[in-house]
């Protein structure tokens, strides 16, 4: 027994791991959903037809390495993607692991639980989206930077932007960090990703500085709106749940008691690239929604691009008040231990608004489940050969089976197209993508001579109406 016990104590990390890639699968097996239904999708389709329409490998919002790595999974359909972020988010949780236990960090193993039991990213691993890849790369070049692989890091981090743009905000952190230790050397490799996309890219958009003209991202002017300047310190509980965050606060108070009480030092991967990795991430977003700026939308779900560094720091939160505060106190430590777990393990399952909603979150949208029977009606009623489809909601080319980036087939809905239309032609409005992408409203459509009006989708959820109407062009 007493071997048992050992083995298992031993492969502790290989046995939480092999678990969450059962549930992962389960999850895949038993939820239909996406994510969401935009840029998940999105995503999703870049790395699904880059093959067909290799241009979309050097695509800057989609993001070229990031499609690159997915693309074999895509082939798969939206199933592959899941896996793949589920891989993606196993490599994550395993390096995150390593990191802590190299930096020295007591309980290395309960930063895994922590990263497993997030709310939203749990949820969002079974998406197409950048975040979890993201995060992978971040953990990846830290750890590297710990083990002393300083141009394996350098490396690593130079082609971040090309996974996520916040990216740009990790090579300003690694270049001041190899400042402060004085290894100069490694600055230059920061900028090889850039390089190499650079010289790829060359030959599809004719400019060496393609990497910077096409980042879709570099506006000042305020598209989506501004907000509070605290924005993602409220939301960041929405994110990582309840007991991390109270963890998380408890760990900010942990770096300077260790410097006064304990007299501890702490390296400088931990203060810099960890503590100050996510602090330059949370101020350079909630500076950019504050003022509106760079096509910030204030979404929550970018914080999950720095969660490795967000547990790390919950950890040391944990250790402060399971061992060090109740130091001598052996029982109390074990309890409190015990119950901050647990606490962790079961509040994604509560009702709390940050918990997970298991039928909402993991389930196809409304949208989603009436884009089906708007697929349904276009299919028994095919146009004629060489008609087209105008729609902008991503997810009627996943129900329709029709390659997103075919212009001959599908094109994305807009002004300027409404003056250019064949006979024949389907638009799809939707009452979101519709309005607030394509800038198109039911009335334009109403005046647009020759268009008539075949049928309209409606139904409720979450308390709004969801629509889709069907135009033809005579």
């Amino acid at each position: 027994m007493g071997k048992i016990l050992l083995c298992i104590k031993q492969n502790a990390v290989y046995i939480l791991l092999a678990a969450y890639s059962l549930a992962g699968l389960l999850t895949i097996i038993l939820f239909d959903g996406t994510g969401d239904d935009g840029d998940s999708i999105a995503h999703y389709f870049f790395a699904r037809y880059a093959p067909a329409h290799p241009q979309l490998y050097l695509n800057h919002w989609a993001k070229p390495l990031f499609v690159v790595i997915s693309s074999p999974f895509a082939q798969f359909g939206f199933i592959g993607m899941k896996v793949f972020n589920l891989c993606v988010s196993i490599l994550t949780f395993y390096i995150t692991f390593l990191t802590a236990r190299l930096i020295g960090i007591r309980n290395p193993l309960a930063v895994v639980v922590f990263l497993i039991f997030t709310p939203l990213y749990y949820v969002l691993t079974f998406s197409g989206l950048t975040e979890p890849l993201f995060a992978l790369f971040l953990i990846g070049s830290i750890y590297l930077a710990t083990q002393k692989a300083m141009l394996p890091a350098a490396i690593l981090v130079s082609f971040m932007p090309f996974v996520r743009s916040e990216g740009l905000i990790i090579i300003l952190v690694f270049g001041l960090y190899f400042i402060v230790i004085k290894q100069w050397k490694y600055l230059p490799w920061l900028i090889l990703g850039h390089i190499v996309f650079a010289v790829a890219g060359f030959f599809v958009y004719h400019d060496f500085l393609w990497v910077f003209n096409k980042i879709p991202y570099a506006s000042l002017t305020q598209k989506y709106g501004s907000g509070p300047l605290l924005h993602f310190v409220y939301q960041l509980n929405y994110v990582i749940g309840v007991p991390l965050y109270l963890l998380l606060l408890a760990g900010f108070w942990s770096y300077p008691w260790r410097l006064i009480k304990r007299k501890a030092t702490l390296l400088p991967e931990e203060y810099f690239l960890v503590v100050g990795g996510f602090f330059a991430f949370i101020f350079a977003h909630s500076i950019f929604w504050y003022f509106g700026v760079f096509n910030s939308m204030g979404l929550k779900r970018v914080l999950l691009g720095v969660l490795p560094l967000i547990c790390l720091m919950a950890l040391r939160g944990f250790n402060l008040l399971t061992e060090e505060l109740p130091a001598g106190h052996k029982h109390v430590r074990i309890i409190a231990g015990s119950l901050l777990i647990l606490y962790v393990i079961i509040f994604p399952f509560t009702r709390n608004p940050a918990a997970i909603n298991w039928k909402k979150d993991m389930s196809l949208t409304g949208e989603q489940k009436l884009a089906k029977g708007v697929a349904a009606f276009i299919k028994e009623n095919p146009g004629a050969p060489g008609s087209r489809l105008l729609y902008f909601y991503p997810y009627l080319s996943e129900t329709l089976k029709v390659d997103h980036f075919d212009s001959l087939r599908r094109v994305d809905l807009s002004i300027k197209g409404l003056s250019d239309l064949y006979p024949d032609d389907r638009i799809i409005w939707d009452n979101w993508f519709a309005l607030a992408e394509a800038h198109v409203t039911l009335e334009m459509l109403a005046k647009t001579p020759g268009l008539v009006r075949e049928i309209d989708f409606t139904s409720k959820t979450d308390g709004r109406e969801v629509r889709f109407v069907i135009f033809r062009k005579e």
